[in-house]
This record gives C-alpha cells, sequence and structure tokens, in this order.
C-alpha cells in the first residue's frame, strides 16, 4: 500500500481524524505542506521525501491514539520532526536551534490556517508569485531552492558573483512575501463562511 501521493497537492480539510478510516485523504491534504517543512529541515529533497513517507507510515501505525482534540497538521509535523531529528543522529548533519526551529513551525501552521481560512492554495500562490518575478530573480530561485544548487554552485551556473546570488535570493524572498501576504488577504471569502 503507498501512503502517499507525491504528485498530490489537493488541499483539504487542515484538521481530522486518522482513525476515521480515510487516511488516504489526510495524506493528500498534507503532504505538500510537511514536505516543503521536511526539505527546509533538511535542505535535501530526496531525504525530506524519505522522512515525509517514514512519518506517515507512523502515523498510520499510530491512528489509534491519535488525540482528536489535537492538530493533525501539527501532530505530523511532530512526527517528522522526530523523523528528522533520528535522521540528524544516524547521519550526524547539522542542527538548527530551537528558535529556528520554533520560528520556522509557527510560520507553516500560519500558513496552513490562511489557507483553510481563506481558501487560497498556497502553492498556486506561490506559483503565481514566482512568474510574476524578474526573469534573474526567477532563475535564481529555481536553481537554488528547486535544483538544490548551492549558492556558489549557482554563481558559476548564471555567470555572476556569489554575492549578487545573495542578494537576489534575499530580494526574491521580499518580493515572494510581499506577493503571498497579499493574495493571502485578498483571497475570496469561502463559500462555508
Amino acid at each position: 500500500m503507498q501512503l502517499v501521493n507525491k504528485e498530490s497537492g489537493t488541499p483539504g480539510d487542515a484538521g481530522g481524524d486518522p482513525r476515521n478510516g480515510d487516511f488516504s485523504s489526510l495524506v493528500r491534504a498534507h503532504h505538500r505542506e510537511l514536505l516543503v517543512y521536511a526539505t527546509a529541515l533538511t535542505r535535501d529533497t530526496a531525504t525530506a521525501c524519505d522522512i515525509v513517507q517514514e512519518a506517515f507510515i507512523v502515523a498510520f501505525e499510530k491512528r489509534e491514539v491519535f488525540d482528536v482534540t489535537r492538530d493533525f497538521a501539527t501532530w505530523m509535523r511532530g512526527i517528522v520532526r522526530n523523523k528528522w531529528r533520528e535522521w540528524l543522529r544516524k547521519n550526524r548533519r547539522y542542527d538548527l536551534g530551537d528558535h529556528e526551529l520554533a520560528r520556522m513551525d509557527a510560520d507553516i501552521a500560519a500558513w496552513q490556517s490562511s489557507r483553510v481560512r481563506n481558501e487560497v492554495p498556497l502553492f498556486d500562490a506561490l506559483e503565481a508569485c514566482l512568474a510574476r518575478l524578474p526573469s534573474s530573480l526567477r532563475e535564481t530561485i529555481q536553481s537554488y531552492y528547486y535544483e538544490g544548487r548551492t549558492g556558489d554552485e549557482v554563481a558559476a551556473r548564471l555567470d555572476v558573483a556569489p554575492a549578487a546570488v545573495r542578494k537576489r535570493l534575499q530580494r526574491a524572498r521580499t518580493l515572494l512575501k510581499q506577493c503571498l501576504d497579499h493574495k493571502q488577504t485578498s483571497a475570496p471569502p469561502s463559500e462555508d463562511a
């Protein structure tokens, strides 16, 4: 049984009860966000995919003990975080500090809440915002975040100085944040509201 559909990004209910027999819909609803979270932790897409897969297996095996008063996404982030810590111990890699980890958790939780309230799929909004970036910034984002290249590799690929790559990434992140904030606040209200 394959638990994770890696192509799925269908937004769904932010909460949910994994005990009710519809675990696969919860996987579809939360997979992309957990993959983004795991990628931010590991800085490696393949490792992030493995960690998320393992987290869903643990969640499936422990679905009967899930506390329905808790948010499913928060529960899953905790499992992903624990799997990441296991990976760190095995691989003796870098560790994010507790402050950075808490900030990342808070940012992702805020995005999830905003998505549920506004019914604006975050990844659709991100794609639209990326498309609006100047091509030099878009290429830099693509190389660094999507292709996983280092700053020096991006600089060599784009034939610019490493300092220019850092500046482009900083500028792109600022513009993307502004665009996403605007899209989230200007989203039409959901029909359920």
